[in-house]
């Protein structure tokens, strides 16, 4: 299988079988028992499934855990504090979060998605305070044009005035992301480092860089598991729900498919 046809499919099952595609399918497995007792049971239990997996209280039930996992997210006075230890990291590595394109846009038709945005502004604000070159890592299919990884280059540079001293654009995962910046950090003796990812993703990563042969500083960002305050409405269907509720199965599910494959 090409690695091409292996990531359309992991794609497809992304999209499929985690929500809000995959409680339906309990609904429509049931709508195929006709009026029986069993199917009408298997519908329901679908729609509540579905109903459930769209509201930012249980997402955010489920996100926890895996933010928790993650650490403390890192202040000034925290990163300095490791700047002055013996074992200082000696680079920073942002990684992507994902691309948009759009025939419309200017000046680039494809540009970072708003995650990747957040990993990139938190990472340069990193490297602002320690003074640590940093490394972006993102692939992209052929079609696109620019890797993800030149789209954060371009951002950092243009935008925000951090340089990018290593560009990682081979990568279509966290695993690949892991393998490209060793072959890039690892021959310079550069193997604690200061990762730069959402909370929700840094346990995936960081294990996927450690098997890498990293020595990774998780620099987390972006909590959804612990907001500033909870209302009636967090338990009501919205689309925020649904998209929190998606990146903590993406994530469940990625780990569990790390494991079985022994990426981490």
């Amino acid at each position: 299988m090409s690695p091409e046809l292996a990531l359309t499919l992991k794609r497809a099952a992304d999209l499929l079988l985690l929500p809000p595609a995959g409680p339906l399918w309990l609904v429509v497995l049931g709508l195929c028992f006709g009026t029986r007792r069993a199917g009408q049971a298997l519908a329901a239990l679908g729609v509540i499934a579905a109903l459930a997996f769209s509201t930012a209280g249980v997402g955010r039930w489920l996100i926890a855990p895996l933010e928790h996992a993650a650490g403390e997210p890192l202040d000034e006075p925290a990163l300095r504090a490791l700047m002055a230890r013996a074992d200082a990291p000696r680079a920073i590595v942002i990684l992507g979060g994902g691309y948009r394109g759009d025939l419309r846009e200017r000046p680039e038709r494809y540009r970072p998605h708003p995650r990747t945005v957040e990993r990139v502004v938190h990472g340069a604000w990193v490297a602002r305070v320690t003074g640590l070159p940093v490394l972006v890592s993102g692939g992209a299919p052929p079609q696109v044009g620019d890797s993800e990884a030149a789209m954060m280059k371009r951002l950092l540079e243009t935008r925000l005035g951090t340089p990018v001293r290593w560009v990682e654009s081979a990568s279509r995962d966290t695993a690949g992301n892991a393998r490209g910046s060793a072959a890039l950090l690892l021959a310079e003796k550069r193997r604690r480092v200061l990762l730069v990812t959402h909370a929700a993703h840094m346990p995936r990563a960081r294990a996927a860089f450690v098997k890498a042969g990293f020595d990774p500083v998780p620099v987390p960002l972006g909590y959804y598991g612990t907001p500033p305050d909870t209302g009636w409405e967090d338990w009501l269907p919205s689309a925020y729900g649904v998209s929190v509720n998606w990146l903590a199965a993406h994530e469940i599910a990625g780990r569990l498919w790390y494991r079985l494959r022994d990426l981490i």
